[in-house]
């Protein structure tokens, strides 16, 4: 007998070498149908077989019409093409089988008789385990319970199983396919392979078999012990378990029961034991059967009269073979179990309504009875013991210590409530009930002394609980709390002395997890009650905010005990938010100039009547304008601080901040911040609003100043104007007029065009450590602040240096046009500052280094205009972007006297930030 099987599944190793692939076809055969096979050379001499593939099923039943459902194969062996039959079979009178012995003629003959599979053994004489042999069953019974299990793929891997289980396919040339399949094995593809689905469906037929096998058997269990009583239900478990122990699923358990009780005629078994409930109806004996049909240990073959083991060592054709019969072969497993059903003992449990009253307050029991059988009917008797000085014991409740006695009626299980009954005298009582007995139930008294069952009359405890009137409101609200006094009774006076505690700063906007033991005390008052009931404190107004809480506390009188509600719980406690009044801001003007003093208007509202705060406001600025000179929608989060203070506002309406002289030229703008107070949040007017917001500049130049770098020849404009001559750039084309214009509007008359320029006494000064350099071309100079020297922009007489006028950008403005004027040499000829000005590219940078920080810009244009014309008064703008305006002379001509210039050079350069 094997050794019993692991259901856990695990691969089995190939038993022969794949050296000789002989016969590989028939390593595709469970039952070998001898008609179906090609005639095969000698052993050792027999090539090996090509992979199979499936064949349409004419092709296997033109060999053999008793074919039902199955597999048809073809192969090619030698050159030569073969076929066959993976399935089930039928005899002549209508029965379906499966072949199990190897290379055996399938077709049985209608006096073969049927006989069982104990010691079952393979055409070789080696027996076949027993748990395989029921695996076989489980496998078939489950499978096929009609014949065949009605499908091509199934009853082809049914076939394989028994083929492999049988074990007996070696013959001369080698092992054709697995042998000795043992249960919990995994079924092995057969040499050469096998198509489909047909080896993955055998595996999980044959690893359920091998879990499942029979025979059943059927385990009735029950936790309870001793008779059954009325009243009381019993539950029974049924599980079924195969051979290995497991439990099988999905099988009908018919139940039988005898005596006074019913149950069900069947339950379904599951992985896990089934419950079965009897409940029983009257006296006597119980008696529950069940059982179970499965499959049994062995099956049933079909076998020809004289059939036998051959005896040789290796498979070979020897006559007819046997064939396992399709069906169910079954076995039932029964159990029983027995019980005795006597007089119902019901149970009872109590609890008072009360552990603690006050002298004077009823109490009654809760009675909750089970366990009696059905149609109880009884007349209850409840008796109150007591007075005790502690809690009473087992013993305690004698005759002469009752303090009250009372009856009811109960009718079947169920919770009932006994009368009430009143005590005046303090100490402690306890319940004991008393159930009668009589034929079907037996009587019952609970113990004395129970705690459930106990009831402690003692001095009132008063409770005090507290509702803040509102849980969360706005500065300058009314507080009041509502006061509920219970556990004194209608008529026993106390007072309640209330707390307000508060302010304490809020967490997130909750009061939860507070420590209120320091907080300051709000209001405080008396509060005198005249028994239980509802009451309301005096209001309180809240001027801050926070999270204010009520406390409660009363103080113990002769027949009252004292009691305190804490402060901190939620319902007595709010949250006073702080008002968030409303600022908003207007610049005093939005275009202003260099120079001018502006300020700012605040309107502030929702602020309390008693409350005060300060404004501070701030001047953001300058900024560079838009492309377009507008100051709309700038980002001020990096813009310099040009001034702030901070005003007081006392009451809500309009209020006037600071004055400010406007230093620099951009765009400027306020904000007004409103710092958090007691009463109020802090609030913003951010910066950046269009009426918060101004555009200053620097004033313009009066006129388009003439620069004289250097003299002009040839070329006489007051009498070339007197004849109607238009020079160009006399005509401003676009420059703006009226009082804002930001160009000059007119042009002054020239006045040093034909000789050399000298500079008016102050009209130059030093600018300290301010230079000007192109390094592209060269030019680095120290730069000189210059005025307007009549209706000329001054240059300074030192060839080497450069003129900035000062009337026009500074040093970092962000916007406007920086001049500056240069020499390109001396009258002599020496090199000046701007004599290699005329070389320089767009693209190029400029440099102006003032104040021990470096404002880079890029050349964007290099134009030439007739000094006759002189430059255009867009050189001299004071808004637009930041650029600089190098000015300096070109279009040099050589004289009998020496030399001239006939044009104006002018550099353009766009600022790209400072270094």
């Amino acid at each position: 007998m094997p050794a019993p099987p692991t259901v856990t599944t695990r691969p089995r190793p190939r038993r022969r070498s794949a050296l000789t692939l002989l016969l590989g076809v028939l390593g595709l055969l469970v039952g070998a149908v001898t008609p179906v096979l090609a005639p095969l050379a000698a052993p050792s001499l027999a090539p090996q077989a090509a992979a199979a593939t499936v064949a349409p099923d004419a092709a296997c039943r033109r060999l053999d019409p008793n074919l039902v459902r199955g597999v048809c194969l073809r192969y090619t062996l030698g050159g030569r093409t073969a076929h066959t039959w993976l399935g089930t079979y039928r005899t002549p009178d209508g029965s379906i089988f499966f072949c199990i012995d190897w290379l055996f003629d399938s077709r049985l003959p209608s006096r073969a008789r049927e006989v069982s599979t104990e010691d079952l053994r393979n055409q070789l004489g080696r027996r076949i385990g027993d748990a395989e042999v029921a695996a076989l069953n489980q496998l078939i019974s489950r499978w096929a319970p009609r014949g065949s299990t009605g499908s091509d793929v199934r009853d082809a891997a049914i076939a394989l199983i028994v083929r492999e289980v049988m074990s007996d396919g070696e013959r001369r040339g080698g092992v054709v396919y697995p042998a000795g399949l043992e249960v919990g094995e995994q079924v092995q593809p057969p040499v050469g392979g096998l198509p489909g689905p047909v080896l993955p469906t055998a595996e999980r037929m044959w690893q359920e078999a091998s879990r499942w096998r029979g025979p059943y058997r059927l385990r009735l269990t029950t936790r309870a012990e001793g008779p059954m009583r009325l009243g009381r239900a019993r539950a029974y478990r049924v599980v079924v378990r195969a051979a290995t122990g497991a439990a099988v699923p999905g099988l009908r358990v018919r139940l039988r029961c005898s005596g006074p009780v019913r149950c069900p005629e069947s339950v379904r078994s599951r992985t896990r034991p089934v419950r079965v409930l009897l409940r029983p109806a009257g006296l006597g004996r119980v008696v529950l059967r069940a059982e179970v049909e499965g499959p049994a240990a062995d099956g049933r073959l079909h076998v020809v009269p004289g059939w036998r083991p051959h005896g040789g060592p290796l498979a070979r054709d020897a006559g007819v073979q046997r064939g396992w019969i399709a069906g169910r072969s079954t076995a039932r497993a029964a159990v029983s179990a027995r019980a005795d059903v006597r007089r119902a003992r019901p149970r009872v449990v109590t609890e008072t309504s009360a552990a603690v009253v006050r002298p004077g307050e009823p109490v009654h029991d809760v009675v909750r009875v089970s366990g009696a059988p059905r149609g109880y009917r009884a007349t209850a008797v409840a008796t109150f013991y007591g007075p005790y000085a502690e809690q009473p014991g087992r013993e305690d409740c004698r005759p002469g210590q009752e303090a009250a006695q009372v009856r009811f009626a109960v009718r079947g299980n169920g919770t009932y409530r006994t009368p009430a009954v009143t005590v005046t005298e303090p100490g402690y009582y306890t319940w004991v009930q008393e159930l009668p007995g009589g034929r079907r139930a037996l009587a019952v008294r609970t113990p004395c002394g129970l705690v459930p069952e106990t009831t402690r009359v003692a001095k009132a405890q008063p409770v005090v609980t507290t509702e803040v009137s509102r849980q969360r409101v706005t500065v300058g609200a009314r507080l009041r709390d509502t006061v509920t006094v219970s556990g004194l009774g209608p008529a026993l006076p106390v007072t309640v002395q209330w707390t307000l505690h508060g302010p304490l700063p809020d967490r997130s906007g909750s009061c939860a997890g507070l420590a209120w033991s320091a907080a300051p005390v709000a209001a405080r008052g008396r509060l005198a009650v005249p028994g239980d009931g509802t009451f309301t404190t005096a209001p309180t107004r809240v001027r801050a905010g926070g999270c204010y809480t009520y406390s409660a506390a009363v103080a113990a009188t002769a027949r009252s005990e004292a009691a305190a509600h804490p402060p901190g719980i939620a319902v007595q406690t709010a949250l006073v938010e702080r008002r968030t009044p409303r600022v908003r801001t207007r610049a005093s003007q939005q275009r202003a100039l260099v120079g001018d003093v502006v300020h700012d208007r605040i309107w502030v509202s929702g602020l309390p009547s008693w409350g005060s705060a300060t404004a501070h406001w701030t001047l953001h600025g300058p900024i560079a304008p838009r492309p377009d000179g507008t100051c709309d929608r700038l980002d001020w989060s990096r813009a310099p601080v040009a001034d702030r203070g901070v005003v007081v506002v006392r009451r809500n309406g309009e209020h006037t901040g600071g004055r400010t002289r406007v230093a620099r030229p951009g765009c400027h703008t306020y904000s007004v911040r409103l710092p958090a107070t007691g009463a109020t949040e802090e609030v913003l007017s951010p910066a950046g609003h269009p009426l918060e917001t101004l555009l200053a500049r620097r004033p313009s130049i009066p006129f388009v100043p003439e620069v004289p770098t250097g003299p002009v020849g040839g070329i006489d404009l007051p009498a070339r104007a007197a004849r109607g001559v238009r020079e160009p750039g006399l005509v401003l084309r676009g420059a703006a007029t009226g009082p804002e214009a930001s160009a000059p509007t007119a042009r002054a008359v020239p006045q040093h065009r034909w000789s050399r320029y000298q500079a008016a006494a102050g009209t130059i000064e030093p600018s300290s450590g301010m230079r000007l350099q192109v390094p592209a071309v060269g030019v680095d100079a120290p730069v000189h602040r210059v005025g307007l020297d009549g209706g000329a922009m001054a240059v300074p007489g030192d060839v080497r240096r450069v003129g900035w006028l000062g009337s026009s950008a500074a040093p970092g403005d962000p916007m406007g046009s920086a001049v500056f004027s240069g020499h390109v040499s001396s009258r002599t000829g020496r090199p000046g500052a701007f004599g290699r000005l005329r070389l320089v590219q767009r693209g190029q940078r400029v440099r102006w280094v003032a104040g021990g920080t470096t404002h880079t810009y890029v050349v964007t244009g290099v134009r030439r205009y007739s000094r006759g014309a002189g430059v255009p008064a867009a050189v001299f703008r004071t808004d637009g972007p930041a650029v600089l305006n190098l000015v300096t002379c070109a279009g040099r001509v050589a004289t009998d006297t020496g030399f001239h210039y006939t044009q104006n050079l002018v550099v353009t350069a766009r600022r790209v930030g400072p270094r």
